[in-house]
């Protein structure tokens, strides 16, 4: 029997794809989730998972030999999130394909996004990219899958467009939905991703996954309205600045700001498949746009799965410096060690006992923070440190502090993890997060001033 993971399966694509998957007796899922979740099918089990932890994922992926990555971080993971929604889904998915690598699984798929030919992308499909070149650069035969708006009941994107034919009765919309788009229904998606686990002949390669029509957004508008006789009138005022459309449709649909911005951001992109990309088994991709709509917005919605709720008062932190040529993580953590006390300049400083890196506050009796290096889990292109103490530490459990490559060795990220503040939360936000981001900041122009210097 193959075992399969699913990074993701918690979400509307994952769970379809677990309702078609447990449909064929020679196949046993894994699925993973930040929170606990129950199954009683014998081919189905859940296992709790961080994808911020290489540990979490590593165990969860023990046995299996394929695995589909469907993740992408948009919405806070931490009561405080500092950092990018790009460098957050870089973390994880490195993370998943360091897991991947340590028990040599045989086959990756990943679901990103289409990509435009010829422009400039916006910082949400250069994750995508960023997330599928990780993916497809592990070494291991991978398949990545690059699709535009999925529909289907519960999915995010549709979500926001259901609402808004819903609650407005007028719209008046900017530029950016006249461009063509090719939405694929959720019951195609997964045909797709299916075939990618069964058919060995499509493993390994780059594909396209668009629906049988193209449509502009004011289409599709028009299109799922008259489905639920809703019928919305549409006017086009080219000169709405997009950040005057994000903040409208964050206000109208109720939809977080961190789910809204990145993808109406991209909505300005016309997602056509390109034929070097094309799927080539158009049997899998046959639901016209009509029926589509008629399946997503007449489904009856399955109970969800709950969200992950952040641990109150934890505080996730994630920085991307550059890296020089020839240097490696453990470098990057040893220079921020003896870089920091000159940007603090007598205030901390920073001492090694062992294996342990302890920071004082004028005098040595004073130590405010202290960190434990995890040498079994250190590696020249990953450093690990715990947190394991001091005044402005409160007990933690899983507080970490890493130092990892990425990018084919061109960026280090600075990642401190589910660190729980001894100060107030109030006072540690408006204190020591903001000195946490400032240092960050400084130490990321310092790596830049030593890769200038080597030139």
């Amino acid at each position: 029997m193959k075992r399969v993971l699913i990074a993701g399966a918690s979400g509307f694509i994952g769970r379809a794809l677990i309702d078609r998957l447990l449909k064929d007796e020679s196949i046993e899922i894994v699925g993973i989730s930040r929170s606990l979740i129950a199954s009683d099918h014998p081919r189905l089990s859940w296992k709790k998972a961080d994808l911020f932890s290489l540990k979490d994922i590593t165990l969860a992926m023990e046995g299996c030999e394929e695995a589909f990555y469907l993740v992408h971080s948009m919405l806070p993971s931490a009561s405080l999130s500092q950092g990018t929604f790009y460098d957050f889904d870089l973390i994880m998915a490195d993370n998943f394909v360091r897991a991947a690598k340590r028990h040599h699984l045989k086959h990756l798929v990943y679901l990103g996004g289409m990509i435009p030919l010829g422009e400039e992308l916006s910082w949400h499909l250069k994750s995508r990219l960023e997330v599928e070149k990780t993916i497809r650069d592990s070494g291991i035969k991978a398949t990545a899958l690059r699709a535009g708006l999925i529909i289907g009941p519960q999915g995010s994107s549709f979500s926001i467009l259901q609402r808004l034919i819903e609650r407005l009765p007028v719209m008046i919309c900017p530029a950016w939905t006249n461009t063509r788009s090719q939405p694929v229904a959720l019951h195609d998606v997964v045909n797709v991703l299916e075939r990618c686990l069964t058919d060995e002949a499509v493993k390994g390669r780059i594909y396209d996954v668009g629906g049988p029509e193209v449509v502009t957004y004011q289409g599709l508008i028009a299109k799922a309205g008259a489905k639920i006789r809703k019928q919305t009138k549409i006017f086009t005022l080219n000169i709405i600045p997009l950040w005057l459309s994000r903040f409208w449709v964050t206000l109208i649909t109720g939809m977080p700001k961190n789910l809204v911005y990145p993808l109406v951001l991209s909505l300005k992109y016309e997602m056509l498949a390109q034929e070097e990309y094309a799927w080539p088994h158009p049997e899998d991709i046959t639901m016209n746009l009509d029926e589509t709509l008629t399946v997503a917005l007449h489904t009856p919605a399955k109970k969800s799965f709950r969200g992950y709720t952040p641990v109150q008062r934890d505080v996730r932190s994630i920085q991307r410096l550059v890296l020089p040529p020839g240097r490696d993580a453990q470098w990057a953590a040893e220079e921020y060690f003896r870089w920091l006390p000159t940007f603090f300049s007598t205030l901390i400083k920073v001492i090694l006992e062992g294996d342990r890196c302890i920071f004082y506050l004028v005098h040595p009796s004073i130590r405010i923070l202290i960190l434990q290096i995890s040498r079994e889990r250190s590696a020249p292109d990953r450093q690990l440190m715990y947190v394991v103490g001091g005044l402005l530490s409160a007990e933690q459990d899983r507080g970490r502090l890493e130092f990892r490559e990425v990018m084919d060795r061109r960026y280090v990220m600075a990642a401190l993890h589910e660190f729980r503040p001894a100060l107030p939360w109030y006072v540690y936000r408006w204190s020591q997060a903001l000195v946490h981001l400032a240092v960050m900041k400084a130490f990321g122009e310092h790596m830049k001033w030593i890769v200038i210097s080597q030139k």
